[in-house]
């Protein structure tokens, strides 16, 4: 029961590590991680290519980049949290 209140404590600050990290990707590119990366039902990178009437390659581009921000942000804040082990 320990453990499982422990893993339960884990995976919401996980969340909230998320949620704040999230926030310094601009509206584009929050938009496309979600719709590429974190949602369950994935938009192609067709659809979003004419949505935002750029080319499927750019999409990708910032999809990747705005990945690589919110993964930078994130371990840097779980270090200076505590987050992460030690090694």
């Amino acid at each position: 029961q320990e453990l499982k209140l422990s893993q339960d404590q884990e995976l919401d600050e996980k969340k909230k590590l998320m949620n704040a990290s999230i926030n310094i990707l601009n509206q584009r590119e929050k938009e496309i991680l979600i719709a590429r990366r974190l949602s369950e039902d994935t938009i192609t990178l067709e659809d979003l290519s004419k949505k935002y009437k750029i080319s499927r390659e750019r999409i990708r581009q910032i999809e990747m980049k705005a990945f690589e921000k919110l993964q930078k942000t994130m371990l840097n804040a779980a270090k200076s949290n505590n987050l992460l082990p030690k090694n």
